[in-house]
């Protein structure tokens, strides 16, 4: 799995390189060169249009059916001729529709190229099945997210991309997604993750009674975010925080659980709308001082019968955060994994 991993940022690497240096043409054509990527007896391309949108050009023999599908506002799958320096040929032609995605687009990009590579036999088929892998990032689902619940999300990623830095498989530690107590879960030790969005006070929100429970013999950290909605020159926007964590991990289990949390798609214009930027950070131990419900605060080290639905704050003002770099806490997790 390493390996594919190494591969996977490698390949990135050089999709985003060809982009870049593609130049931009004029009309209704697209510059296109070939990578090192041989289908059905030609060469995987890569091309930029007129309007800087990026393409992924795959050969497609005549005897294949016409490959189709222009339901994304993110990206559009076409059948379409192209005339290169080797003559003219028919290619699969995906293409990503907004600019602000290309970091997504690429890791789509990618996959696609691995997939070629295992089955290079019924590329528009390939094509069309990994299309439908990532609808989750790029479509448009419920639409029930809100400012809080995209900066929640936010200050998660900017955990796991942390995590991903020390341990390329720590995706799998991201729990929250299946319904844990806790958003990050090794072995012995926990992480919880809150934000914030108001611009004065430390209070957080706690649900249930076990979210703040210590795992036994291990460590449980808190790490507080205090967040700002702010434009696009300065802030995070999620797709771009998306994009950087599938570099360093697995695109299938980060695509997993954003489906788990029914992510409406970084394509929604309710995605698009908010970027955050972090004004503050702390992390705090939780520990038998910490004002936490817990089961163990309890006769019999459990929540009386009948008790249940908790839902409570805690005011961080009156905790005394870690002074030790939160990357502390984040390597004995890793380490623990």
């Amino acid at each position: 799995m390493t390996q594919r991993r190494n591969v996977e940022s490698e390949l990135r690497r050089t999709l985003d390189y060809f982009w870049t240096q593609l130049p931009v043409p004029d009309g209704p054509t697209v510059a296109s060169t070939a990578i090192a990527l041989q289908v059905g007896g030609g060469s995987v391309r890569v091309g930029v249009d007129s309007e800087g949108h990026r393409h992924l050009l795959v050969p497609l023999a005549h005897s294949r059916p016409e490959v189709s599908d222009r339901s994304g506002t993110a990206v559009r799958l076409t059948t379409r001729p192209l005339t290169s320096e080797v003559g003219g040929g028919r290619y699969v032609d995906l293409e990503c529709l907004r600019p602000d995605l290309d970091g997504v687009f690429t890791g789509l990009a990618a996959d696609i190229c691995l997939g070629l590579v295992s089955a290079p036999d019924d590329p528009g088929t390939t094509v069309r099945r990994h299309l439908e892998n990532w609808r989750t990032l790029l479509g448009s689902g419920a639409q029930t997210w809100n400012a809080t619940r995209l900066a929640g999300l936010t200050a998660e990623l900017l955990v796991l991309e942390q995590l991903l830095g020390l341990d390329e498989g720590a995706v799998a530690l991201w729990t929250g997604p299946d319904g844990a107590a806790q958003d990050f879960r090794s072995a012995r030790h926990a992480i919880e993750v809150k934000a914030s969005l108001t611009r004065e006070g430390r209070l957080v929100r706690v649900h249930g009674t076990d979210q703040l429970e210590p795992p036994v013999g291990g460590v449980l950290g808190l790490v507080w975010f205090r967040l700002r909605q702010t434009s696009a020159e300065n802030g995070d926007g999620l797709a771009d925080l998306i994009a950087r964590c599938l570099d360093g991990s697995s695109h299938t289990a980060m695509i997993e659980r954003l489906g788990k949390l029914d992510f409406p798609g970084v394509a929604s214009p309710v995605v698009r709308e908010f970027r955050f930027e972090v004004v503050e950070q702390r992390w705090y131990l939780v520990d038998d001082g910490f004002p936490a419900i817990s089961p163990q605060k309890f006769e019999h080290a459990a929540v009386p019968a009948g008790v249940g639905g908790v839902e409570y704050l805690v005011d961080l003002d009156v905790v005394t955060p870690e002074l030790r770099p939160v990357g502390d806490l984040y390597a004995v997790v890793v380490e623990d994994s």
